[in-house]
């Protein structure tokens, strides 16, 4: 009776334990690989949008502006809001929460950090400060 009640109770004991090629019960405490990586976006996210403004002591009075976003590319408009241009930026990359305006026109020379997806501030040649906000 104790030969059939011993392969029984091994049995019991390794039930829903993995085993290896060799038939022993596998060891089940090494650590999930999870596939999925939790990296950090190449760039932070401003939104997309005609309700933009610069405002600031640079460019010196509320210069109103369309932001588009495509990835970690900004391009800037200005012809729908009839605000001033003149020395302003129409391009910027994005590099984590760092913004570059990069326009070969622009006067400003301008590089912001992204607070929120609706907010910028930051500095431009000569030191002036600038907000460009929805």
């Amino acid at each position: 009776m104790l030969r059939l009640l011993l392969p029984l109770l091994l049995a019991a004991c390794t039930a829903g334990k993995a085993t290896d090629d060799t038939g022993t019960a596998a060891d089940d405490t090494s650590a999930d690989t999870d596939s999925d990586t939790d990296t950090e976006p190449a760039c932070a996210t401003l939104t997309s949008g005609d309700d933009w403004a610069w405002q600031g002591e640079c460019p010196q009075m509320r210069t109103p502006c369309d932001i588009m976003v495509d990835e970690c590319s900004v391009t800037i408009d200005y012809s729908a809001d009839g605000g001033m241009t003149m020395g302003m930026p129409y391009v910027a990359t994005i590099d984590g929460d760092t913004i570059t305006f990069e326009d070969g026109d622009s006067i400003m020379g301008c590089v912001g950090t992204i607070e929120d997806a609706d907010t910028v501030t930051g500095t431009c040649d000569g030191g002036c400060t600038f907000t460009l906000r929805r």
